[in-house]
């Protein structure tokens, strides 16, 4: 009777734990389906829900709004417009007042960087001619620190579309290997350079989507190249546009030039550390030897100052 409560028991609990193992597996499939279906969210439904989140931020529209009211002012230049224009779209910055808001927004700082250096002036009655000069010259200095901040914004974007293009190029030669087309290469890579390298992913999303209404593909892939700004990306479309119009197979002629951009890569990486000895040689001068000169030569020098000391006072 023991030994057949004992098999039940052992039977029951193997039951119970096959249970649970079969509901935690029904768990994880439904949860990784939803992760799946969420990733698989197109970029206009995301777009629209960040314009709804947009909209949901008054303080946010507001301070947009009263920067580009103060920007209009800049543009009434054409030619730094266009430059202006040009720079906001490599820096991946596409709200459609993005040049009235980067003009308010150095207005902005303009203004206000002075007012602690005025301010401090006031407090020490010190506000005279040469105060308000630096005042003048840090004014300056604010109108131009969005300008800087905005080309670092642009070479950081560019170095990160730059990185992943050796990539996103093995996953159009895989793509167009298996048949598929120009059009849903695209949108298969972008989807599978998503998490990734964010930018290369608008990017092609964008190119496919001027695909779909209607523009060229050597339109969309000009604009591409004039959006990034980075010179592969450039030869990249150079190399698609002339393959397609050849007849000659795109997949063999990315591989080629992908292979010459690893290379590139490799070259541009011992550049890198063979300027490196150069560019270290400062910190090494001015901020490592004084520590090790310290550090040596510190003991020896108290000890001998303790010892000539009382040897020169007894004389």
């Amino acid at each position: 009777m023991n030994n057949l409560t004992l098999l039940i028991l052992v039977i029951s609990f193997m039951i119970i734990v096959l249970l649970a193992y079969g509901a935690f597996l029904t768990f994880s499939k439904h949860r990784n389906l939803k992760k799946r279906m969420a990733e698989t969210e197109t970029p206009a439904i995301q777009a629209t829900v960040l314009r709804q989140d947009e909209e949901t931020s008054p303080l946010k529209k507001k301070l947009l709004s009263w920067l580009s009211s103060s920007g209009q002012w800049g543009l009434k230049n054409e030619k730094e417009l266009s430059k202006t224009q040009t720079l906001l779209m490599q820096a991946g910055l596409r709200h459609p007042n993005a040049p009235a808001i980067f003009y308010g927004l150095r207005v902005l700082v303009a203004l206000f960087l002075p007012l602690p250096f005025i301010l401090l002036a006031l407090v020490r009655d010190r506000l005279g001619p040469p105060v308000m000069l630096a005042s003048f010259m840090v004014c300056g200095l604010g109108y131009s620190l969005p300008q800087f901040g905005l080309q670092y914004l642009v070479r950081r974007r560019q170095e990160r579309l730059e990185r992943a293009l050796p990539d996103v190029m093995d996953l159009f030669i895989i793509c167009m290997e298996a048949g598929l087309a120009l059009q849903a290469t695209i949108n298969r890579v972008a989807e599978e350079i998503r998490s990734v390298c964010r930018d290369f992913f608008f990017e092609l999303q964008t190119v496919a989507g001027e695909m779909r209404t209607g523009i060229s593909r050597d339109m969309a892939l000009s604009n591409l190249s004039h959006r990034t700004g980075v010179q592969s990306v450039q030869s990249l479309v150079t190399l698609m546009v002339q393959s397609e119009k050849l007849g000659t197979s795109i997949a063999d002629a990315l591989r080629v030039h992908g292979d010459f951009l690893r290379i590139q890569r490799t070259q541009k990486a011992e550049e890198a550390a063979g300027k490196l000895p150069v560019k270290i040689l400062f910190p090494l001068i001015f901020f490592i030897f004084p520590a090790m000169f310290v550090v040596i030569v510190g003991p020896g020098a108290i000890q001998i100052v303790r010892n000539l000391l009382p040897a020169m006072g007894g004389k």
